[in-house]
């Protein structure tokens, strides 16, 4: 009953995110988070701390206006006090020449207790460094 009340939570976390509603993410991290966004882009990102959070979210939806996040897949497994999410997402914007962005990426997170602990992000780089060049030239 824990997982399925847990990836509804998700579910309803991803369609606010993928909306651009970001805040409630930042609710639900604990005060340390650790966030990492693998890869060699402007937006990769290694950090720890909830207002560095979302400030990455802000940088994030400031280079692509109309971003749009959908979840695709949940998983979970664990007890409260330890918990291990995986999501799936896919990706897509308009980019500032006209030509759409699309792509997919993947989210391992540890919960303790609700908290978003730590977040581990996995976009395929190659694409998104294409994108955000685009982006960074028509600015």
């Amino acid at each position: 009953m824990y997982h399925w009340v847990l990836r509804k939570r998700v579910r309803a976390l991803w369609r606010k995110v993928g909306r651009g509603e970001f805040e409630y993410a930042i609710t639900l991290a604990s005060e340390d988070i650790r966030f990492r966004f693998i890869g060699d882009t402007p937006i990769s990102a290694e950090f720890t701390g909830r207002d560095r959070f979302r400030q990455w979210f802000e940088d994030l939806f400031d280079l692509f206006p109309g971003l749009r996040l959908t979840l695709t897949d949940v998983v979970s497994r664990g007890w409260p006090w330890r918990t291990t999410v995986a999501v799936r997402l896919s990706i897509t914007a308009t980019l500032a020449d006209g030509s759409i962005y699309r792509n997919e990426a993947t989210q391992w997170l540890m919960l303790k207790w609700g908290r978003m602990m730590t977040d581990d992000v996995l976009e395929d780089t190659k694409e998104l460094d294409r994108a955000c060049r685009i982006q960074s030239l028509n600015l």
